[in-house]
């Protein structure tokens, strides 16, 4: 069965600027894939406001930072981040704009390939770019828009609602997809039916169950915050069910994996968590590609920011892309290695 990772403590490397950060929580004891509720979140860390809006005219009021957002602990997007005086928006590539974001800190920074990648922490998530540029002077003179309130965006139920009888069908429904379909063809279909995590579950936390011993699996929609966070427990939870019917593929293909650094990401200390993770991103990844229009070059970039913020990602795309169902994907070709070949057939 899955276990649940909450927070530890924010890790704050050498940087442009010294930033105070605040302990998170430790990780308690269950099972289930989880994401803290209310205003204590994954990938979270408030700080008192201080400052004021004049500061953000002072300093980067409408200057824009390219790079990639992860929201809710979700594997990130593409877009731009706008510093205004209501607070920083984020734009994502396909146009879609997040709500203002009062906070801001940062979390560390990643020497991936030699060059430095940001990592700031925000409202209800990590925004991770190589050129923070007007960030890091927000964050250097501790600018908290005062005026601002935390967002809550993305923070609203799948299900207003909210009831038990309609998180069973949401839980159902999602089951009966054509992307659960695509998932039961990698990962194959638990003999229960799909339920809804119990009373229990839900007291910790927990959005998602897999249960080995029963080989099923549970969801709790009703405290999910929209589609993707579904999809990606699905994915996530069926993950587990792969790791408890091929250890020794698993094993073979995460020799050399580091640890997630990130000590607010789901999955941080904890390999059954962070393989399952990285299965729910290599999935996520593979379906955001799929199309045979999208620049090679783009898409294997946006792995590098995947396999950044859960590392193992990479290698599981690779092994994915062996499987029946991507034999048409338009990065088959790419990515397809001798040692991925020799895991599929162990």
């Amino acid at each position: 069965m899955s276990g649940p990772i909450r927070a530890a403590g924010l890790i704050v490397l050498g940087a442009a600027c010294a930033v105070a950060t605040a302990a998170g929580q430790g990780r308690p004891t269950g099972t289930g894939y989880a994401v803290a509720r209310g205003p204590r979140t994954l990938d979270t860390s408030r700080s008192a406001a201080t400052g004021t809006v004049a500061g953000v005219y002072a300093l980067s009021r409408g200057a824009v930072v390219r790079g990639y957002l992860s929201s809710w602990g979700l594997p990130p997007v593409a877009g731009d981040f706008t510093v205004t005086d209501n607070g920083l928006v984020f734009r994502s590539s396909k146009g879609r704009v997040s709500a203002p974001a009062a906070t801001l800190s940062l979390a560390y920074i990643d020497p991936e390939n030699g060059r430095p990648h940001y990592l700031f922490r925000i409202d209800s998530g990590v925004f991770e770019t190589d050129a923070p540029g007007p960030l890091l002077d927000v964050v250097r003179h501790q600018v908290w828009l005062s005026s601002s309130r935390p967002t809550s965006g993305g923070t609203g139920r799948l299900l207003e609602a909210n009831g038990p009888a309609a998180s069973l069908e949401s839980a159902r429904e999602i089951g009966r997809s054509a992307y659960a379909d695509s998932l039961y063809s990698l990962f194959g279909r638990p003999r229960a039916r799909l339920g809804v995590v119990g009373s229990r579950g839900r007291s910790a936390g927990r959005l998602g169950e897999y249960i080995a011993s029963r080989d099923s699996l549970a969801l709790d929609p009703g405290h999910m915050t929209g589609e993707a966070q579904l999809r990606h427990a699905l994915a996530h939870e069926l993950g587990h069910r792969w790791q408890a019917r091929a250890r020794a593929q698993l094993a073979a293909l995460w020799t050399g994996v580091p640890g997630i650094r990130d000590p607010k990401r789901y999955g941080y200390g904890d390999r059954p968590e962070h393989q399952a993770e990285a299965i729910a991103f290599a999935v996520n990844f593979l379906q955001t590609t799929a199309e045979e229009d999208a620049a090679p070059e783009s898409s294997l970039a946006l792995l590098d920011h995947y396999e950044l913020l859960v590392p193992g990602t990479r290698t599981l795309v690779r092994y994915l892309l062996l499987q029946p169902l991507y034999r048409r994907h338009p990065l088959r070709p790419m990515l397809s290695t001798s040692r991925v070949r020799y895991a599929l057939e162990k």
